[in-house]
C-alpha cells in the first residue's frame, strides 16, 4: 500500500497527509498523540570551535562481525539498526545494475524482507525506529515527476514526501536518513543552487525544519536519537567534518589527522559512528564518544572491518552498541556487516 503525494501539491496537501500519517500510527503505536511533541529545531544556533583531538584516545569495544549480504548481488549494504537487533539495508541486482532493492531481516540475517515501493525505481531502506517503522527514499515513483523522495513506511504503508524548498530536475531530491522512536526524522534536500541542505522532520504533522550548520557550503543530517540529538556532516570552506547538534548548539569534529570526516549516526548515549579518509585516500570507520569534549577528551576507535581492503563504512549504531555498515573486499566485492560488542 501506497500514500503518495506529488512534490507540487506536498504543502496543499498537508491535512491529507496527517490524516493519512494519523491513521498509520494510530494502527502501530496507538493515538497518534503518544509521539513526542518535542519542539523544532530553533532556527538560530550557535557552533563551538571544531573539537580537533592532538591523537586518538581508543574507546576498545570488542566487536565481532558478520558479513550480511544478498546471496545474488555484489553490492550490498546494511544501513540501519534498532535497539531489537533488526536491520535495514540495500542490495542492487546482481547485473550491475544501479536498481536498488530494500529488506530487513532479523537475526541470524539469513531471511530478507522486502521493503520495496512497487511502483519505484529503487527503493533505499536507511533507518528504522524500535516501533516497526521504517524511512529512507524512493527513486523515480511510478506516476509521480521523476526525481528521489523520501519516504516513511508504517504499518506497511508507504508516504513519499519531498521537502517543498527542494529543486527540481536533476535537483528534485529529499532523503531520509535517521529516524527515531518519537515520530521524528532527519536529512536533506538539495535546493535549486545544487546545495543540500539538512533538515528535521515532525513525521505526524509532516513539518520540516531546515538545520543551519554555521558555516557550513553542504550539509546532510544523518541521525536523530531518543533525546532529539542530532549527528550529520557538513562542507565548509575548510575541509568536510561531522557534527552533532544538542539544544540548538552545534559540536563540528574532525578525526584526528583525517582528509574529511562523515558522521552517519548516533544512539541514546551520543556516541556516535561513521566514516573518515586518512590522510592516505582510504576510509575507516569510526566510533566517536564525548562529541562535546575537547583535546585528548574525546574517545576515538577506528572500526575496519576484517575482511576490507578498500574501506569500511559504519552506518548505524543501536543502544546496545551493536553496530552496522558496509566494506569492500580485495576483489572490489561491497559487503554488509553487523558487528556486535
Amino acid at each position: 500500500m501506497m500514500a503518495s503525494f506529488s512534490k507540487s501539491s506536498i504543502p496543499a496537501a498537508a491535512a491529507i497527509a496527517v490524516g493519512l500519517f494519523s491513521l498509520a500510527l494510530s494502527a502501530c503505536n496507538g493515538p497518534a498523540s503518544s509521539f513526542s511533541s518535542a519542539a523544532a529545531v530553533p532556527q538560530r544556533s550557535q557552533s563551538v570551535k571544531p573539537l580537533n583531538a592532538s591523537s586518538p584516545t581508543p574507546s576498545p569495544i570488542p566487536f565481532v562481525f558478520q558479513t550480511v549480504d544478498d546471496p545474488n548481488s555484489n553490492f550490498n549494504e546494511v544501513n540501519g539498526i534498532n535497539q531489537l537487533s533488526k536491520i535495514v539495508g540495500t542490495y542492487g541486482s546482481g547485473q550491475g545494475s544501479n536498481i536498488y532493492n530494500s529488506y530487513n531481516s532479523l537475526p541470524p540475517y539469513t531471511v530478507f524482507h522486502g521493503v520495496n515501493d512497487q511502483g519505484s525505481q529503487g527503493t533505499v531502506a536507511t533507518s528504522l525506529s524500535s516501533n516497526k517503522d521504517i524511512a529512507g527514499y524512493v527513486i523515480d515513483p511510478s506516476g509521480l515527476p521523476a526525481g528521489i523522495y523520501a519516504f516513511v513506511r508504517i504499518n506497511s504503508l508507504f508516504t513519499l514526501l519531498s521537502d517543498s524548498n527542494e529543486g527540481t530536475g536533476n535537483d528534485a531530491v529529499t532523503e531520509i536518513l535517521g529516524i527515531n522512536d518519537s515520530g521524528l526524522a532527519v536529512g536533506f534536500y538539495v535546493n535549486p543552487s545544487g546545495i543540500d541542505v539538512p533538515f528535521e522532520l515532525n513525521i505526524p504533522t509532516v513539518t520540516f525544519t531546515e538545520l543551519k550548520p554555521p558555516g557550513s557550503v553542504n550539509a546532510e543530517a544523518t541521525g536523530i536519537n531518543g533525546k532529539g540529538n542530532i549527528s550529520g556532516w557538513e562542507s565548509t570552506n575548510k575541509g568536510t567534518e561531522g557534527f552533532y547538534l544538542q539544544a540548538g548548539t552545534y559540536y563540528p569534529f574532525l578525526y584526528p589527522g583525517s582528509q574529511a570526516t562523515y558522521a552517519l549516526s548516533l544512539n541514546w548515549q551520543d556516541q556516535i559512528v561513521g566514516d573518515y579518509i586518512d590522510s592516505h585516500g582510504k576510509t575507516h570507520g569510526f566510533l566517536l564518544t564525548g562529541p562535546t569534549r575537547g583535546g585528548a577528551k574525546q574517545q576515538w576507535q577506528v572500526i575496519d572491518e576484517p575482511n576490507a581492503a578498500a574501506g569500511t563504512w559504519v552506518t548505524g549504531i543501536s543502544n546496545h552498541e551493536d553496530i552496522c555498515g558496509y566494506y569492500v573486499d580485495a576483489s572490489g566485492v561491497q559487503h554488509g556487516f553487523v558487528a556486535v560488542p
